[in-house]
């Protein structure tokens, strides 16, 4: 197998699961024996990259003609055999800089939103979901751009299974234990989550919700969990990784994730790895994971009491719970840990590029 210089570039803001999704993909072809290389703005500097080679180049916008002239002298430099970006204006960087290098190096879009639009200039794609295909595809054909020759796979976003073994356990906790892990952005939902408490403990239901995350919507998090008088029901974590997130996952009883907007949210993707059953939105970023009562709920998106309706349901009905946990578990071993995407990212590599 040639071993392969792959660019791994993202711009823009990437703080949500997109920065976490690239390096992931980095580690993943390293693990096959390829070379990767970090290629990203100031906008992203205080992510984690400690052990990442990198070059750190600013880009104004999409049309940032001196950051292309730039990454092309960086480019003649290292003469990479493969671009991988996490973003349209990664992509655009980049093909305006093979442009002023002269060197011919295919840039593949791995896209993290639905709007594809920007991307439709890589020469090759990585879709994580089917209906992400289905939005290049789309966009395509309404800008007139041919796919044909521009190679294509689905491709999922991966996760690390833990060492610990699922206890699946059939009896939840008194009180139950609810479980968000997410950013503190208006549009991941947490709000709804909370106001969901708030109407369990007034029906009689003895629960708590964990809060694991930070972001711009966190005092007004705060404030609404004050509002209510649900200190004691609360709590928030801030960010956690290593012992503090293991102790999450051992801690609730169930992951909830009531996305308004998404890709392919890597919170569900975890708590399958974990063993816990998700209660999610029925964004269509949670219908390409979530099979409904099979290994996980979907409530409409938005809608606090249909969250509350399926959260009885399940705390009425702990049996249904294990069975769910089971079936998510067995789901992240089939098709999302990190050795079973390794291997699709090299054979859609073999099959093109190498």
């Amino acid at each position: 197998m040639k071993k392969l210089k792959i660019v791994h570039t993202v711009y823009g803001d990437a703080s949500g699961g997109r920065w976490q999704a690239m390096l992931n993909t980095f580690d993943a072809l390293e693990s096959k024996g390829h070379e990767g290389f970090l290629v990203y703005g100031d906008e992203n500097k205080k992510l984690k990259s400690e052990s990442y080679p990198k070059f750190v180049l600013n880009s104004s916008g999409f049309y940032d003609l001196i950051a292309a002239v730039k990454l092309a002298l960086w480019l003649r430099s290292y003469r990479p055999d493969l671009v991988i970006a996490h973003s349209g204006r990664a992509v655009y960087l980049f093909k305006n800089a093979m442009f002023f290098s002269q060197i011919k190096c295919p840039v593949i879009a791995m896209n993290h939103s639905h709007n594809v639009k920007r991307t439709l200039r890589a020469d090759g794609f990585i879709h994580i979901t089917p209906y992400v295909a289905q939005c290049v595809a789309d966009a395509a054909k309404k800008k007139g751009v041919d796919l044909r020759k521009k190679p294509q796979a689905v491709i999922p976003n991966l996760i690390h299974l833990p060492e610990d073994e699922p206890s699946f356990a059939k009896k939840l906790g008194e009180p139950v234990v609810l479980g968000i892990m997410t950013r503190l952005v208006e549009y991941k939902g947490t709000h709804i989550a909370i106001s969901a408490v708030e109407q369990l403990k007034q029906k009689g239901y003895m629960v708590k919700l964990l809060i694991a995350g930070d972001g711009e919507q966190k005092e007004f998090l705060f404030q609404q969990v004050k509002d209510l008088n649900l200190e004691g029901e609360v709590e928030f974590l801030g960010w956690i990784s290593g012992e503090q997130k293991r102790k999450f996952y051992k801690d609730i009883d169930i992951a909830l994730v009531p996305t308004m907007n998404d890709t392919q949210p890597l919170a569900i993707l975890d708590a399958f790895a974990w063993g816990k059953p998700v209660v999610a939105s029925d964004h269509i970023s949670v219908q390409q994971i979530v099979r409904q009562g099979e290994n996980g709920l979907m409530t409409k998106c938005g809608d606090v009491q249909d969250l509350v309706n399926n959260l009885i349901i399940l705390i009425e009905s702990p049996e249904q719970i294990s069975r769910m946990a089971q079936v998510g578990h067995q789901d992240a071993e089939n098709e999302y840990q990190f050795c079973k995407v390794a291997d699709k990212l090299i054979d859609f590599l073999d099959s093109t590029y190498i």
